[in-house]
C-alpha cells in the first residue's frame, strides 16, 4: 500500500508542475534564427537556455516579415520537450526580422585600405542587417565609364551579404565647418556662381571636413561628397547644394507680338537666377532695340536673342535716292523698295516719278545702285 500510494504521489507531482508555455500572436527576432524562447510569451518549468537553443525557423530578411503556424510549434515544442505543456493566442504568430542599418563608415574604412588613398562614398544603397555584429571586407575595385564601385562582403556570424558601393577619390580641399564647404566649391568654378544647402546637414562632432569633387544631379543641384573626420572614424556623406547665378536679364515689359520692331517702351531688366535657363537671354536693353521679333513674347517674359533678328537694311515701301552710272555721267531719282532687303541684295523697286519697275543692288546708305530696267 505505500509503495502505491508513493507512486501516485509521484504522478501527482508530475501533472501538477508540468512545464508550460504560452505562444504569443507576433514576435520581433534580432538573430538569424527563431527560437522557441523569441515565441514565448510566458513559460514556467522550462529554462530560458533550453528554449533560445530551440530552433524553431530562419529569421526573415531585415525588415521583413512572414507568418508561422502555431499549431506545428505546438506539437514539435510538446513532442522534443518533456512534460512541456504549450497555449496558443492565435493560429497563426507573424515574425517581423528587426533591422540594423550598416554603420557606413565601416565599409568607408574597408575600401579605404583598400585603394591606399582618400574615399568619398557618392552612391550607396540603403544596407540592413539583423544585427550589429558583422565585418566588411572589400572583395574587387572596378572602373567603368570613370566611375569607381566596390563589391564589399558583409560577414556575420559566417553569413555573407554583398554590396556595391560607387566611391570617389578625387579630393579638392578641407575645411574646419559644414558651412565652409561651399567655399571650397566656389574656389574650383566659374565666378559669379552662389551655392545654397539643399539638404539637410548630418550631426555629430568632428575635428574637420575632408571635401570631394562634386558631381552634377539635376540641371542646377550639385552633389557634393564629404567625409566628416573625427579621431575614432570617418563618417561619408553626400551634400546638396542648388547653384545659382544672378544677371540682369532683359524682360518683356508688354505683350510683343511676332514681327514687331522692339523699341525702348517694350522692355524693362530684372536681375534673375539664369544658371537653369536654357535660352541665349539678352542683358541689355540696347541689345534689343531695332530688332524684329520673331516670336511672340508674353508680358514679363525674358527676352531670348533666339527670337530676335536685326530688321532688314531696306523695308518695303522705303524710299531710296538709285543711281545709275555710265562713263561721263550719274543719273539719279527716287524710287520706293518693292521688297524687303539688305546690303549686296538685288532687290525690285519703282521710279517714284515714271512708275517704271527696276532692279537694283541695295548698297551702303541704304541706296540702289540700278543695273537693268524696264516695265
Amino acid at each position: 500500500m505505500r509503495n502505491i500510494a508513493f507512486v501516485l504521489l509521484m504522478i501527482f507531482a508530475t501533472l501538477t508542475f508540468s512545464s508550460t508555455l504560452t505562444l504569443k500572436s507576433s514576435a520581433t527576432v534580432t538573430g538569424q534564427y527563431v527560437t522557441l524562447y523569441d515565441l514565448a510569451a510566458t513559460f514556467d518549468g522550462v529554462s530560458a537556455k533550453r528554449l533560445k537553443k530551440f530552433i524553431v525557423a530562419f529569421a526573415p530578411q531585415p525588415g521583413r516579415s512572414y507568418v508561422l503556424n502555431a499549431d506545428s510549434i505546438k506539437i514539435r515544442a510538446q513532442n522534443e520537450i518533456e512534460w512541456l505543456k504549450v497555449f496558443e493566442n492565435s493560429k497563426n504568430i507573424k515574425i517581423t526580422s528587426k533591422a540594423f542599418v550598416v554603420d557606413l563608415s565601416l565599409i568607408h574604412d574597408a575600401i579605404e585600405e583598400k585603394v591606399g588613398k582618400t574615399v568619398f562614398l557618392t552612391n550607396f544603397p540603403s544596407i540592413s542587417l539583423s544585427g550589429t555584429d558583422y565585418t566588411a571586407k572589400v572583395q574587387s575595385i572596378s572602373n567603368i565609364s570613370n566611375k569607381y564601385f566596390a563589391l564589399v562582403r558583409l560577414n556575420q556570424n559566417g553569413s555573407d551579404s554583398y554590396v556595391n558601393v560607387e566611391f570617389e577619390t578625387t579630393e579638392i580641399g578641407s575645411c574646419d565647418t559644414l558651412q565652409d564647404i561651399k567655399n571650397v566649391v566656389l574656389s574650383t568654378m566659374e565666378k559669379g556662381l552662389s551655392l545654397s544647402l539643399a539638404s539637410t546637414t548630418p550631426g555629430g562632432k568632428f575635428d574637420y571636413v575632408e571635401v570631394g569633387k562634386p558631381l552634377k544631379s539635376f540641371s542646377n543641384i550639385l552633389k557634393v561628397p564629404v567625409n566628416l573626420v573625427s579621431k575614432s572614424k570617418k563618417f561619408s556623406t553626400v551634400l546638396e547644394y542648388k547653384l545659382s547665378l544672378y544677371k540682369n536679364v532683359v524682360l518683356a515689359k508688354k505683350d510683343i507680338p511676332y514681327g514687331k520692331k522692339i523699341s525702348e517702351d517694350d522692355l524693362f531688366t530684372k536681375r534673375m537666377n539664369v544658371y537653369a535657363t536654357s535660352t541665349i537671354y539678352a542683358t541689355s536693353v540696347e541689345s534689343c532695340v531695332g530688332k524684329i521679333s520673331t516670336w511672340s513674347f508674353r508680358k514679363g517674359q525674358v527676352i531670348s536673342l533666339n527670337g530676335l533678328k536685326s530688321p532688314p537694311d531696306v523695308l518695303t515701301g522705303e524710299i531710296l535716292i538709285a543711281y545709275v552710272s555710265y562713263p561721263s555721267m550719274t543719273i539719279t531719282t527716287f524710287v520706293r523698295a518693292m521688297q524687303n532687303g539688305n546690303i549686296g541684295q538685288i532687290i525690285a523697286v519703282r521710279n517714284v516719278s515714271n512708275g517704271y519697275m527696276l532692279y537694283g543692288v541695295v548698297e551702303k546708305g541704304p541706296k540702289i545702285r540700278i543695273y537693268s530696267g524696264g516695265e
